[in-house]
C-alpha cells in the first residue's frame, strides 16, 4: 500500500506540459503546487498534515517534491527531484526513479491540475497553484 503511494506520488513530481506555454495560460505547469485531493488511493487521505506537500516545476525542465505523511502519529516529510516533459496535449510520459517511464493524464481547471496515470485510471492526485 505504502509502495503504491510513494509511486503515485513520485509520478506527480514528474508531470509535465510543455514548455512552450505562455506563463499566463492556463495548463503552465512551472510553478509551485500544493496537494488538495486524493482519490481512489486506499489509505491516504489529504488531511492536515498530507496537505503541506508541495511540487515545484522549474523552466528549466526539472521538479522537486516535499511529501508529507503521518508516520506513527508524527507529520514527517521526504523530498525528492526529478526532471518532466510532455509527450502531447494531455498525456504525459514522465521518468520515475526505479521505475522507469511512466505514462498517465496531467488535466488543467483554472488554478489546478489532477495527475491520473493510466496504470491507475481510477486513481488521481489534484494540486492547487500556491
Amino acid at each position: 500500500m505504502k509502495k503504491f503511494l510513494i509511486l503515485l506520488l513520485s509520478i506527480t513530481l514528474l508531470t509535465s506540459c510543455s514548455d512552450d506555454d505562455d506563463a499566463t495560460q492556463e495548463g503552465d505547469i512551472v510553478g509551485t503546487w500544493v496537494l488538495v485531493e486524493a482519490n481512489n488511493i486506499p489509505g491516504y487521505t489529504v488531511n492536515e498534515c498530507t496537505g503541506q506537500s508541495t511540487i515545484t516545476f522549474n523552466a528549466d525542465n526539472t521538479a522537486s517534491s516535499e511529501f508529507f505523511s503521518s508516520v506513527e502519529g508524527e507529520c514527517v516529510s521526504e523530498t525528492d527531484t526529478g526532471n518532466w516533459s510532455s509527450s502531447s496535449d494531455s498525456q504525459y510520459t514522465i521518468e520515475v526513479p526505479q521505475l522507469g517511464e511512466v505514462t498517465g493524464t496531467v488535466a488543467f481547471n483554472g488554478n489546478r491540475f489532477t495527475f491520473r496515470p493510466n496504470d491507475f485510471p481510477a486513481s488521481s492526485l489534484t494540486f492547487q497553484r500556491n
